[in-house]
């Protein structure tokens, strides 16, 4: 079936070198199957892995949507039945506005969200979506993103973004 063809196919496979190169830096192990298509696979294989090895947390990244994809969402229903998630992320880039609103939505109908991460907020925007992200999702905003580095990755600051949004800060 075509759709499911669309289903079973990685997504930017450079972002899995990114990846790579981002846990090198950081010292923190990183697994990926090379050549792999399917994400589902990768993602259960990446589980037991982590149990084999023992590791206390296994951090999954999955293909980004800028906007509803019916097959890459059902793809993260998969990944998620197949993985059993502690927790599940919606990571939204703060310039996205008002979008990111309605995609927030969708996921948390679609999987459940547990809470988010606003990035990008070393920019221009006063990133208001966040106070609509928490109201429409009813999960709290974990951490947000002040710049590209791993360090520049923090606990959610409301007092911050208060002030971001009313352009005092």
């Amino acid at each position: 079936v075509e759709e499911n063809k669309e289903l079973k196919a990685t997504k930017r496979p450079a972002a899995v070198e990114q990846l790579r190169t981002l846990c090198l830096a950081v010292n923190v192990p990183f697994f990926a199957l090379d050549g792999a298509k399917n994400p589902v696979e990768v993602a259960s294989k990446a589980l037991l892995h982590a149990r084999k090895e023992q590791f206390d947390i296994l951090l999954l990244d999955t293909a980004g949507r800028l906007h509803i994809d019916d097959a890459l969402m059902r793809e993260l229903q998969e990944i998620k039945k197949a993985t059993n998630p502690h927790e599940v992320l919606y990571v939204a880039n703060a310039a996205t506005g008002q979008d990111a609103v309605k995609t927030a939505l969708e996921f948390d109908q679609r999987i459940s969200i547990t809470g988010s991460i606003l990035t990008m907020l070393d920019g221009t925007s006063r990133a208001g979506a966040a106070i609509s992200i928490r109201e429409v999702t009813k999960k709290p905003l974990l951490f947000e993103g002040i710049g590209e580095k791993v360090e520049d990755l923090q606990l959610f600051n409301s007092h911050s973004m208060a002030d971001r949004i009313l352009g005092m800060g």
